[in-house]
């Protein structure tokens, strides 16, 4: 699942475009209709590609409520820049571009709407020439722009593809099994309390799992999942997700909270961070400074401290430590948006650097620059585990030789990867948390495209998933428990399914296997062979009819229903039980039947290992 951002301003047909793309209003308030402009998050979504559901988040274009664009926009990972044909670049559009930039939003695409209203081909050009300046040296300075129309629908499809093209090329969302969910919004419904929405930037919720609100540290327990108007069972990263909360009441939430898994996030009222201030900034920013703090869907008023310098000014770059006036939830690598409280003005961004470094830090103190210089190029820990991703799975010994760091620190990065419970150890593999989480999903998706191509096979070999995957047995067989202790995968003997699938017989395939049956049930150990057996139901059910443990083929030629097959070779067990050996003939005169058949059944018996051979002679293991 995706979420896309979309951006502009007033009366530039933005919402309009997004109703006509998924046939849904953003606009939730009556004041937004009345006005015809956004004020407040508005949530739609639609269909691409094969099926896929993307979610939009719909933001205020307008600069009076660029404030409320801010709380959705941190967690989306393609913008839909709209920009009107009939107004051009807006002093709010190189706003919302500074914003995409700062907040390193992973590209998007650019739609010119109104072009209906556009007689004039050399006017149109022109915006467009404009356009590509204003994007130059941002992060949608390769988006294409596509002239659209909501209104007659031109240039619709090709702006649907293009989202589904840049959508199913982007980076799948981290999964470090640490889920945590920024609130955009809040509500409550009669019979089911309090709900919440956001999108789900890490790790998974299951219906039933705890969860824990910061910075208000509530305790409460998920007692729904929605996306879309879809009940789940389970929500994954980068979805925009409705969580049902129980336990918590809907006045002790509001936006800018984040629900997570108890223990994965803490809140804060100090901050280190890196800083880049906006080269059009009006102004230096100055130590002690008030500023307005944007993180996750979070807003909260801010003292500046700058460290190492005396300001920060425009286009430059530096160190902060953020004093705040309330606390907030925030982790390491996220990327805030610091603004002026009046007269209001984006003056630029950064990355949190240390959510809690415990104290105020000196400003001049060489040895705190020098710090915060090293987690800005990540700790010994985050580059390991960047190492890690590149040749998992892989040893332990392997990992530490290709981190290129001295083993002492190697050493100590990993046991700090263990205990933050970011890496996976089996026997002498080691694994990402990410990379584990992977291959799960690897793991249901070959089972899923198994069970549609080969309905009538109850599960998918064991050793063709584990081909298919190119996993060796130390991996393989603890991903597979693993799968199985989580409700993923059903084992069947050596073959694996997924739980919801079952093999279902037509109306006709059931007559033909009830008329076969009967048949050998009749024929007694003179079965039909192998051959006659296909011939009568067809491969696929035949196949199936082994799966299900209704046919025992011992064999290439024999094969027996399963309650004959246990009849024929338990009198042969009885009679060694009795006798202490068996020959063929003997098998023979026992069963009634001819030498093929009871030689068929003796060497069976050996190759389960029930028997063995002496001489001419079995006797029991």
């Amino acid at each position: 699942m995706y979420v896309i951002g979309t951006a502009g301003h007033v009366d530039h047909g933005k919402s309009t475009l997004v109703e006509a793309l998924t046939g849904i209003d953003p606009d939730r308030l009556r004041e937004e209709k009345e006005r015809e402009m956004t004020i407040d998050l508005g949530f739609a979504w639609l269909q691409l590609g094969a099926g896929e559901e993307v979610g939009v988040v719909d933001v205020p274009g307008h600069r009076d409520f660029i404030e409320n664009m801010l709380a959705g926009v941190g967690g989306i990972d393609l913008a839909l820049f709209v920009v009107a044909a009939d107004e051009g670049v807006m002093p709010q559009t190189r706003e919302h571009l500074a914003i995409l930039d700062l907040l390193n939003v992973g590209g998007g695409i650019v739609a010119l709407t109104k072009t209906d209203l556009i007689d004039d081909p050399d006017w149109l050009e022109l915006v467009i020439l404009d356009l590509h300046e204003a994007l130059a040296d941002t992060v949608l300075a390769k988006a294409p722009i596509v002239p659209v129309s909501a209104k007659t629908g031109a240039g619709l499809d090709e702006l649907r593809e293009l989202l589904w093209q840049h959508l199913s090329a982007a980076e799948p969302r981290s999964d470090l099994g640490r889920p945590r969910l920024p609130v955009d919004r809040v509500f409550s419904l009669s019979g089911f309390g309090t709900v919440v929405t956001g999108t789900l930037l890490d790790g998974r919720f299951r219906i039933g799992d705890p969860v824990e609100l910061q910075p208000s540290e509530l305790k409460g327990r998920v007692r729904g999942l929605q996306t879309h108007k879809t009940k789940l069972d389970v929500a994954l990263p980068g979805s925009r997700v409705a969580i049902n909360i129980s336990g918590v009441d809907r006045d002790d939430v509001r936006r800018g909270f984040v629900v997570a898994a108890p223990g994965v996030i803490s809140h804060t009222i100090l901050l280190d961070a890196s800083y880049r201030h906006l080269a059009d900034a009006s102004g230096p920013l100055k130590h002690n400074m008030e500023v307005k703090l944007f993180v996750g869907a979070a807003e909260v008023l801010a003292r500046t401290r700058i460290l190492g310098a005396q300001q920060i000014n425009p286009g430059e770059t530096g160190w902060l430590q953020l004093a705040l006036t309330e606390p907030i939830a925030t982790a390491r690598r996220d990327r805030f948006i610091l603004r002026r409280p009046s007269p209001g003005e984006t003056l630029g961004g950064g990355l949190v650097l240390d959510p809690h470094p415990g104290r105020r830090h000196r400003r001049f103190r060489a040895d705190v620059v020098a710090r915060l210089e090293t987690l800005a190029q990540g700790t010994p820990a985050d580059l390991l585990l960047q190492t890690l991703r590149r040749i998992e799975p892989t040893t332990t010994s392997q990992l530490l030789k290709q981190s290129g760091m001295d083993e002492e620190t190697a050493v100590a990065a990993l046991a700090e990867l263990e205990t933050e419970d970011q890496i996976i150890t089996l026997e002498k593999q080691v694994l990402t948390r990410i990379g584990w989480q992977g291959l799960l999903d690897k793991l249901t998706k070959y089972l899923q495209q198994y069970h549609r191509e080969n309905p009538l096979r109850l599960g998918m070999p064991r050793e063709e998933l584990r081909s298919r995957l190119q996993l060796l047995p130390p991996v393989f067989n603890p991903l597979v428990q693993a799968a199985i202790t989580d409700g993923l995968v059903v084992e069947e003997g050596t073959l694996l399914r997924q739980p919801a699938h079952h093999i279902l017989f037509s109306a006709k395939q059931e007559t033909a296997v009830s008329d076969l049956l009967r048949r050998m049930s009749a024929a007694g150990v003179v079965s039909p062979s192998v051959k006659d057996c296909k011939t009568a139901v067809g491969d696929d059910v035949y196949f199936a009819l082994l799966d299900l443990g209704k046919l025992k083929q011992i064999n290439n030629d024999v094969v027996y229903a399963t309650p004959d097959y246990e009849r024929f070779t338990g009198q042969i067990i009885q009679f060694l039980q009795k006798n202490g050996e068996i020959d063929a003939a003997q098998t023979r005169d026992l069963l009634k039947t001819s030498r093929k058949y009871a030689i068929a059944l003796l060497e069976h018996l050996d190759d389960i290992k029930v028997t063995k051979r002496v001489e001419d002679k079995r006797v029991l293991r």
